[in-house]
């Protein structure tokens, strides 16, 4: 029984699955088994494959056709047999210290379930975007349990690429869900209302590459409105703050569309706070719209539409001081 199973779906990724999955093999922990679940790719991804195959600890599983990534990472589970799982993706490189800096932090923290590491972020040709700069320096700034629970409905607090836990919990976990939302962020939903444990590695263990064909870009389940409706459905179906009195805070860029949200998921909103004052006689999405000057009710929960990134409005800041407030856009 090998010490960790490194899980890999892949799809349509000739053009970084070497580099990957180099990097994979060049690790300085070297007791892993490779399991790359190869998604029905139509390029020339599984030609790149079989020039490994002669590391007799990779394992190749083709899927004539695609289905999805959920199902590729449950057969790659499936197929896995180490006590640890580690994930990788087929565009990203790994630290060669990686593997075995996550095993020795897990050995020595056994109250801990699931670990990521710190990223570097980079794209082959150009600038980063800054949406990217914007969530490379947040995510790597929570390191602890509590800073990545206090901030679970901003994005996942651990990039997937980065997960790190043992085998059984994974299993525990019932593994990847196919519920029509981002996989990895349902997992840490689901893995912290269950109580489990997270952590980070403060290291930058792993290069997460930016290109146009990222799957951020790319699939639907990603788009901001749709992040906003499983934020709200997991808060809804989970949380109990959601059981107290809720206000929203600030309209701006994205306050309508996570208000839709909210009201899509059945959540009862007792109204908007709107810095900017102008909505205050027509109110929004038929709520009711007050001023900084309302005084909420008692114990009430305000969530926060305005970018936790941008320029702080020091009134917001002053009226959010003494309030439990839930961040809800990076």
């Amino acid at each position: 029984m090998p010490g960790v199973s490194v899980i890999m779906p892949v799809k349509n990724q000739e053009d970084y699955i070497e580099a990957a999955l180099q990097s994979v093999i060049d690790q300085e922990f070297n007791d892993i088994e490779i399991i790359v679940v190869n998604d029905g790719s139509t390029d020339g991804t599984s030609k790149k494959l079989r020039s490994f195959q002669h590391d007799n600890r990779l394992l190749i599983i083709e899927l004539p056709k695609s289905r999805g990534i959920v199902t590729a990472l449950n057969i790659g589970l499936e197929a896995a047999t180490g006590k640890f799982v580690a994930r990788m993706d087929g565009d990203d490189v790994m630290h060669p210290a990686r593997v075995r800096k996550q095993v020795d932090f897990m050995h020595s923290h056994a109250n801990v379930d699931l670990c990521g590491c710190c990223v570097t972020c980079f794209c082959d040709a150009g600038k980063l975007s800054q949406g990217v700069h914007t969530f490379q320096k947040w995510h790597n700034s929570l390191l602890t349990d509590v800073e990545m629970r206090r901030n679970i409905y901003v994005d996942s607090p651990l990039v997937h690429p980065t997960f790190f836990g043992t085998r059984s919990f994974f299993l525990r976990m019932g593994g990847y869900q196919d519920n029509g939302f981002a996989e990895d962020y349902d997992f840490i939903f689901r893995s912290v209302f269950s109580g489990a444990k997270l952590a980070k590695l403060p290291e930058k263990l792993l290069h997460w590459r930016d290109h146009p064909n990222r799957e951020i870009r790319t699939n639907p389940n990603l788009k901001k409105d749709r992040l906003f409706r499983q934020k709200a459905r997991f808060f809804r179906e989970f949380d109990p703050l959601a059981n107290r009195p809720l206000y929203l805070f600030g309209i701006w860029r994205y306050g309508k569309s996570l208000l839709d949200a909210l009201l899509e998921e059945g959540l009862q909103i007792n109204g908007v706070v709107d810095p900017s004052g102008k909505r205050i006689a027509s109110g929004v999405r038929g709520l009711h719209a007050f001023d900084m000057s309302v005084e909420l009710p008692e114990h009430s929960i305000v969530i926060n539409a305005l970018p936790i990134s941008g320029t702080p409005l020091p009134e917001a800041a002053t009226f959010l001081a003494d309030k439990t407030v839930l961040n809800w856009v990076l």
